[in-house]
């Protein structure tokens, strides 16, 4: 397996993720749209993990910055494919992650995990994450 940063040709792929994993069906179409936009970005990563051809998962990283602390990256999606999760990819991702944002200069990294998402949350807390804040994550839509 190697990590390797996306490629739009990866959409396809990265949409079977965040269905299997995230029950997130959002349309190929736009998959593509978005990961184009995403990937001409300056500030913005998405690393896949590969296995022959096949892309097994990905983690989509920022900048995080504000007024209240030091430089962070932010962990927007780390997914596996569903029938890939517990071989140690998401691990391999958020390694490549980290290294990727201390070379960059981040003090850190942050990550915002839905309350239903135990597993995960054990995941993260394994790799040394903790706990900052509790947070109820609101979004305003326009013309939907």
């Amino acid at each position: 397996m190697i990590i390797r940063e996306a490629i739009l040709d990866d959409a396809p792929a990265i949409q079977k993720i965040n269905i299997s994993s995230l029950d997130y069906h959002f349309p190929l179409d736009k998959t593509i749209q978005q990961l184009k936009k995403i990937l001409s970005l300056p500030n913005s990563k998405i690393f896949v993990a590969v296995s022959n051809t096949e892309v097994l998962g990905y983690i989509q990283m920022s900048d995080y910055e504000n007024t209240y602390h030091e430089s962070l990256k932010n962990i927007i999606t780390l997914a596996v494919d569903g029938d890939h999760q517990d071989e140690g990819i998401g691990s391999k991702l958020i390694e490549h992650a980290e290294k990727w944002a201390k070379e960059d200069g981040s003090m850190g990294i942050r990550l915002v995990s839905g309350f239903e998402r135990d597993s995960g949350h054990k995941f993260y807390e394994k790799h040394g994450y903790e706990i900052r804040k509790k947070e109820i994550n609101y979004i305003k839509w326009w013309n939907k």
